[in-house]
């Protein structure tokens, strides 16, 4: 299928968007997810780099550096790099990208926010961003949160049809592990069985999280831990993890965007979260499992992680 060139154009749009953290919202996206090919921006500079002559290098490197890959649309490297890359995926993680973006509530029109940091005016990004996928057929349902083509020929869906909840590669074994066990249910359409062990993904990513950043002291095990008589006698339940993570998001810094973009997109998942209710959700639709957007938390828990 074509693809409209102002699509990709439009798209990118977003690391330039201003919004707090959304300045560097795409490029993270494009590190989390597992495409065919990879997005490295260090990559890309060093190849530049290689190319200066010796003058510049010895005397002008950092006013090159500052210039060359300022944020400026379609003028910095950061830029025709992005859109070269965009560009060359291929349609599957093209449709992948779009769905993870468009639900994301970063990535969305704010009437008020109209310029990005170079004096661009970057407005209506979004409106013609939707305007040219249309254009090619392309609609998102935003109550679905699905991709719908209007030509008969083109089943999105089908194009997608095996792909995984969660497409992140883990380092550590047991995510691994449990991140296969949640496809194959996926993948089988046992959704329930999906969600339960998602949410114990979660919730050990988030346990994790604050056994970084608190070790253990008898102060800092109640915040991962019930403790009774001083001594741990199991992890909290995914409800109170996350309210603990919430309550402390001051004491990460910077990070503080991450966790607050976190608790988010939790907010509808937690409702049935908790491991103690006695009633049991049924999910059987493989669309209500996929609104939830588990693969995007758990992504933004896991570059928490990594930033310890």
């Amino acid at each position: 299928m074509q693809i409209h060139p102002k699509t990709f154009e439009y798209l990118i749009k977003s690391y330039y968007y201003v919004g707090g953290y959304s300045h560097k919202y795409l490029l993270e996206t494009l590190e989390v997810l597992p495409f065919a090919k990879k997005f490295n921006l260090e990559e890309y500079k060093i190849k530049e780099r290689d190319d200066l002559n010796e003058e510049t290098k010895k005397n002008h490197f950092e006013e090159w550096e500052s210039i060359a890959w300022s944020f400026k649309e379609k003028r910095g490297k950061v830029y025709v790099a992005l859109l070269e890359h965009i560009k060359s995926l291929n349609i599957e993680d093209f449709y992948k990208l779009l769905l993870v973006l468009f639900p994301d509530t970063n990535f969305k029109k704010m009437s008020w926010d109209s310029w990005n940091c170079q004096g661009e005016d970057v407005k209506d990004w979004h409106d013609n961003l939707i305007h040219y996928l249309n254009l090619c057929g392309i609609q998102y349902d935003s109550d679905k949160k699905q991709l719908v083509s209007s030509q008969e020929d083109l089943d999105i869906k089908k194009i997608l049809i095996n792909q995984n909840l969660i497409d992140i590669k883990f380092e550590d074994v047991f995510y691994r592990e449990l991140t296969n066990e949640i496809n194959k249910c996926y993948k089988i359409g046992s959704y329930t069985a999906s969600f339960i062990l998602s949410r114990k993904l979660l919730e050990n990513l988030v346990i994790d999280i604050l056994r970084q950043k608190y070790p253990q002291s008898q102060e800092n095990l109640k915040l991962y831990c019930r403790v009774d008589n001083g001594k741990a006698k199991r992890f909290h339940d995914l409800i109170i993890l996350i309210k603990n993570l919430d309550d402390k998001k001051e004491e990460f810094g910077i990070d503080k965007e991450i966790i607050e973009e976190f608790i988010k997109l939790i907010k509808p998942f937690r409702i049935v979260a908790n491991s103690n209710t006695h009633s049991i959700i049924i999910y059987g639709n493989k669309d209500e499992l996929d609104k939830l957007q588990i693969e995007k938390m758990a992504g933004l828990l896991i570059k928490l992680l990594r930033n310890f």
